[in-house]
């Protein structure tokens, strides 16, 4: 065996909590613990404000499990930790703010790692035929349907004061996060923001998007809250392109 496979085979029932042959038991589990305990480390990092939120010993026993089930496979421990929210989404189906929360550090953290992009300038907003028109956002965008409080909760986690109860919250609203210039950003959404940027993400044109409006309001309201999404998403750096 070369010094790569044996590298590979080592990794390989390091992640899997062997021991291989010819290896000291004794150094293995001195190996195996760091290995576990980094990372644990690397989640505590990501999931801040869930580890706030769970508490200390709570998250560290899930944070172990999950370790136990998630081999890494990236060279950083950075991108460690991506269905972590599945994880706790599973653990805690009757409390839905623990993922929501989780949601909100891991894509406010990859946010902040994800690649650069220009945005387009509310004078940039010119087009012939605005029904045609598809917009192009920045890639670091993402969204989700909220059914918690789970953004207010984790603001307050974050400026140090203490966290509101959990409760619902209306259906169809919605979570975006994305980076504006350097600094992650996030923000609730209305239930007709968060369809509308479903459909624009999705590729629906302008014109489209005010269609489904109108099977819905009027037409001046519907006008109103087209224009409205439109704004918000250029006034807060989201679009970078008009296709």
């Amino acid at each position: 065996m070369n010094l790569r496979d044996r590298q590979r085979a080592f990794a390989a029932a390091l992640a899997a909590g062997l021991v291989p042959a010819e290896v000291d038991p004794r150094g293995m589990a001195v190996y195996a613990n760091n290995y576990r305990g980094q990372l644990v480390a690397a989640l505590r990092d990501t999931y801040e404000k869930t580890l706030l939120w769970l508490g200390e010993e709570m998250f560290d026993t899930l944070a172990s499990a999950y370790v136990a089930a998630h081999a890494p496979s990236s060279w950083t421990l950075d991108a460690y930790g991506g269905s972590f929210v599945e994880h706790l989404d599973a653990a805690y189906p009757a409390d839905v703010e623990v993922s929501e929360i989780a949601w909100l550090d891991w894509h406010l953290r990859r946010a902040f790692s994800g690649p650069d992009a220009g945005v387009l300038g509310v004078g940039d907003l010119q087009a012939d035929d605005w029904d045609s028109v598809e917009f192009d956002f920045v890639p670091t965008l993402r969204f989700r349907r909220a059914r918690s409080n789970a953004t207010a909760i984790w603001r307050a986690l974050g400026d140090g004061v203490p966290p509101p109860a959990p409760v619902g919250v209306e259906e169809g609203v919605g979570i975006r996060v994305w980076r504006s210039d350097l600094s992650p950003r996030y923000a609730s959404m209305t239930a007709d923001e968060t369809s509308c940027l479903d459909l624009a993400m999705a590729g629906a044109s302008f014109g489209e998007i005010c269609a489904w409006l109108r099977h819905r309001y009027d037409d001046e309201q519907a006008a109103r809250i087209a224009g409205g999404c439109l704004g918000a998403w250029t006034a807060e750096g989201m679009l970078r392109g008009l296709r």
